[in-house]
């Protein structure tokens, strides 16, 4: 029996491009009806995630009924406060009041449509809030802008979740909430509706462990989201997940069990020289292979193993779990 849902985000599956060729690796180009198809081709996908700014000229009704069409729920949708110019030197954090209400306004109208679509979280990854040089910014009015800012856009509608997304860099090469103390600190003081979406391979970015940041906020009740992928920890690589870091997989996922984690887990992949569908089913063929693993685990004996805080013991405990000698 599957232990966890699994949804994709749509950028997954369109054919993904970068800067150096911003046309994209593949001929593939497709509606976000065909997106959302494809997504409901592939088994063990019962969800999906959207960016705003792909679903606010699309008509709500056609939409809820494509989702229906391919027995597909709307997990989260994604305010695009980073994808316009203007927001070049900030959004939410920008000391132009103009701009930054702009940006506001743009997650209140992101809340909006996830209200009319029947979706229960908005997910804000502030791309463009940070800085890139020492001396750019006043530390204590951005963080005191910042805090305001989540805020006012929590408390437009407490019926929504507010999924805040940190990640160390890119694009800005210091990106304000940049590693899971800092989303958990602004969680905790903007309110009951504000919480975290960690991404795997942005924790590893961050030096951290995937499944100790997990557990700590869990423990705070503000794990909100998971996206999952992998990377090779020094880069937002988005690759197939589990296909670089095994046990680092097989943690998280134990802690998602042990906490007793009930949302989703999105696949947030760039597949930039890979087809997105086949992508994303390698991606569920590998979790569905981890929760066989932690269905094998001996769960008592791992406890004691690490009781004894010998890596030794622990160690023997999973490897039994994820070998079969012969």
């Amino acid at each position: 029996m599957r232990k966890f849902k699994y949804a994709v985000g749509l950028w997954a599956l369109g054919g993904a491009s970068d800067r150096f060729l911003p046309e994209g690796y593949s001929d593939k180009t497709t509606t976000l009806k065909e997106d959302i198809e494809t997504a409901g081709s592939v088994d063990g996908i019962d969800g999906v995630e959207i960016i705003s700014s792909q679903a606010f000229d699309i008509d709500p009704a056609d939409f809820k009924g494509w989702l229906t069409d391919n027995n597909l729920q709307l997990t989260s949708i994604l305010a695009n406060t980073f994808g316009d110019r203007k927001y070049k030197l900030g959004s939410i954090t920008h000391t132009d009041t103009k701009i930054r209400n702009e940006a506001i306004d743009i997650c209140k109208k992101t809340i909006d449509l996830a209200l009319e679509m029947e979706c229960p979280a908005v997910c804000l990854w502030p791309g463009s809030d940070g800085y890139d040089y020492s001396f750019q910014i006043d530390y204590v009015k951005h963080w005191n802008t910042l805090k305001e800012s989540i805020i006012e856009i929590a408390n437009y509608n407490k019926n929504i979740k507010i999924c805040l997304e940190y990640k160390l860099k890119e694009p800005r090469k210091y990106m304000t909430i940049g590693a899971v103390g800092k989303a958990l600190y602004l969680a905790r003081e903007c309110g009951e509706n504000v919480g975290v979406v960690i991404d795997f391979g942005h924790s590893l970015m961050a030096k951290e462990k995937p499944a100790e940041s997990a557990a700590v906020l869990s423990m705070n009740k503000k794990l909100f989201n998971v996206h999952m992928n992998d990377a090779y920890g020094d880069w937002d690589d988005d690759l197939i997940a589990v296909s670089v870091h095994l046990q680092e997989s097989v943690e998280f996922m134990y802690y998602l069990e042990a906490m007793k984690y009930d949302g989703w887990i999105g696949l947030d992949i760039f597949p930039f020289r890979m087809d997105g569908k086949t992508a994303a089913d390698l991606c569920i063929r590998n979790l569905r292979s981890i929760e066989r693993i932690l269905g094998r685990l001996d769960k008592a004996k791992l406890k004691k193993a690490m009781e004894s805080l010998d890596a030794g013991n622990s160690q023997r405990v999973i490897r039994d779990a994820l070998f079969t000698d012969r």
